[in-house]
């Protein structure tokens, strides 16, 4: 399980995960990290044609978010 929630009342991103999402997240930075150029992953629930992050909101009152795109520069 991984989630990206905005909290908006808050203004603050929460990350929701267990050991296997902190596992998956992991890994997707790695790749970041091991390219040698400009490089972006995308995270995305099944709702968005991911597997990467899970539809289940675990903040009531937070916004899940659908689709991260991680960034890396040079």
């Amino acid at each position: 399980m991984l989630t990206f929630e905005w909290d908006k009342n808050s203004e603050q991103l929460e990350i929701h995960a267990d050991n296997t999402g902190l596992r998956n997240l992991v890994e997707q930075l790695n790749k970041l990290i091991a390219a040698e150029a400009n490089e972006h992953e995308h995270l995305m629930t099944d709702d968005w044609g991911g597997n990467e992050l899970s539809n289940d909101k675990q903040n009531d009152k937070a916004e899940l978010i659908n689709h991260v795109k991680i960034f890396k520069w040079k």
